[in-house]
């Protein structure tokens, strides 16, 4: 267990800033990706759906058309993938409280090429 989550924490080191939409990858798909695969989505996700919460709280202040019209709706698509990969991830067993660390972990790093 303990050289997965490190296994995982390497891998996530290794790859460039994390962004953009979430994708909705199949349940069984995710099922036959490795641990360390489903880790990275989750820090994926993770990111995405916080700028979609910070569009989604600027739509809520603002008057006149929304900027950002389509955030609650990707925001809810966000937590929607986040509980199924959590699903994925705990089959693997990988434990839900340390992604967040690990998506830290990955964040402050610097890309390796």
């Amino acid at each position: 267990m303990k050289n997965l989550v490190a296994g995982s924490a390497f891998i996530l080191l290794s790859i460039p800033a994390l962004a953009g939409t979430c994708v909705a990858l199949d349940y069984q798909e995710m099922k036959d990706m490795s641990a360390e695969e489903v880790t990275i989505e989750a820090c994926k996700v993770q990111k995405a759906a916080g700028e979609y919460l910070e569009q989604t709280i600027e739509n809520i202040g603002g008057r006149g058309p929304k900027p950002y019209p389509n955030a609650q709706a990707d925001f809810d698509q966000c937590m929607g993938q986040a509980a199924r990969i959590e699903r994925v991830l705990e089959s693997k067993g990988v434990p839900k409280a340390s992604v967040p660390e690990l998506c830290k972990q990955a964040a402050a790093k610097p890309a390796a090429f």
